[in-house]
C-alpha cells in the first residue's frame, strides 16, 4: 500500500480534529497509516482518498465507529491512580459539606466521561458502594465516544493485568470468576449506564453532577478545546460538585472558575 501522503494525512488529521477534538501531531503519522490501511484492507478500498471520501459520507455508520475505535487510545484500569478514590474516601464529610444536595436528596451522580474499557466506572461504583452511608442512590453515567469500547465495558469481563491494583477483598465481593476471566456482578453493574458520547457535542444533560471524572483525556486535545471542555464541565456541575483530571494534566494558565483543592482535583463553588 503506498505511503500517506502530506494532503492524505492533514485530510485524516481534520476529520479526527473536527470529529473528536483530537490533535494529531506528524509523530502519528506512521501510526494513522497503519490503522487507516488496516481499516481499508477489510473494505477492500485501495486508496486514502477513497477511505477519506467514504468515511466523510458514513459518518453515521458502523464503519465511522471502527475508524474512532482504531484512533483512539483505550487504557485505562482499575484503581488507576488511586489517590482520586482514596481522596472520595477520606473526604466524605468535606463532600457532603461543599455539596448537601447529596444528603438532602439521598443521591450522588457521578459521570466517568471518557470510561474506556469501564474499569475506572466500576472502581468509582466500589468506592462508591463501599464508602457512603447506606440509602444513598448511585447513579454513575460512563460515557465514551468509542462504541466499541462501550460494547465492551457493558459486557463487563475482564482479564486482569499486573496494573490493575485492586485488592482481594473486591476481587472476591465484587467480581465472579470465569476461567481466566472476571465478571463484574450485578449489583455493581445496575449502579452504572452506559452511553455512546462524543465530549465535543452539546452537553445534553438535564440534571448536573456531583462528581465528574475526566482523566487523560484533555492531553490529546489543543489548548482551545481543552478551556471549552472545562467550561462545559463546570456548567453540568453542581455547586459544590468535583471535578478530577489526570495526573498528567492541569488546569494552569487555562480560564476556569473552578477553585483548587489539590494536584487533579477541582472544586466548582456554590455561588
Amino acid at each position: 500500500m503506498e505511503k500517506l501522503k502530506d494532503k492524505q494525512f492533514d485530510n485524516f488529521k481534520m476529520l479526527i480534529y473536527d470529529k473528536l477534538g483530537i490533535h494529531i501531531s506528524e509523530a502519528k503519522r506512521e501510526m494513522v497509516q497503519s490503522k487507516v490501511g488496516k481499516l481499508m484492507r477489510a473494505l477492500n478500498i485501495e486508496t486514502y482518498q477513497e477511505y477519506y471520501t467514504f468515511l466523510i459520507n458514513n459518518s453515521k455508520s458502523i464503519h465511522w465507529s471502527q475508524f474512532v475505535d482504531e484512533i483512539t487510545i483505550h487504557k485505562t484500569n482499575f484503581f488507576r491512580e488511586d489517590n482520586h478514590f482514596e481522596f472520595i474516601r477520606n473526604k466524605l464529610d468535606s463532600i457532603f459539606k461543599k455539596n448537601p444536595r447529596i444528603l438532602r436528596n439521598n443521591e450522588i451522580r457521578v459521570w466517568s466521561s471518557a470510561c474506556s474499557n469501564g474499569k475506572e466506572a466500576y472502581t468509582l461504583a466500589i468506592v462508591l458502594k463501599e464508602y457512603l452511608p447506606p440509602g444513598i442512590n448511585i447513579k454513575i453515567l460512563a460515557t465514551d465516544v468509542s462504541a466499541g469500547i462501550i460494547e465492551k465495558a457493558q459486557k463487563a469481563t475482564y482479564k486482569l493485568d499486573p496494573e490493575d491494583m485492586i485488592n482481594p477483598y473486591f476481587l472476591g465481593k465484587y467480581f465472579t470468576r470465569v476461567g481466566d476471566e472476571y465478571a463484574v456482578v450485578p449489583e455493581l453493574k445496575q449502579l452504572i449506564t452506559f452511553r455512546t458520547f462524543n465530549l465535543m457535542d452539546h452537553f445534553p444533560f438535564q440534571n448536573t453532577f456531583d462528581i465528574i471524572f475526566c482523566r487523560n483525556v484533555m492531553i490529546y486535545f489543543n489548548f482551545e478545546t481543552q478551556e471549552q471542555l472545562i467550561k462545559k464541565f463546570y456548567n453540568v456541575l453542581t455547586g459544590g460538585g468535583l471535578l478530577f483530571i489526570g495526573h498528567s494534566e492541569s488546569l494552569n494558565q487555562k480560564q476556569y472558575k473552578f477553585e483548587y483543592v489539590q494536584p487533579t482535583v477541582y472544586l466548582k463553588n456554590i455561588l
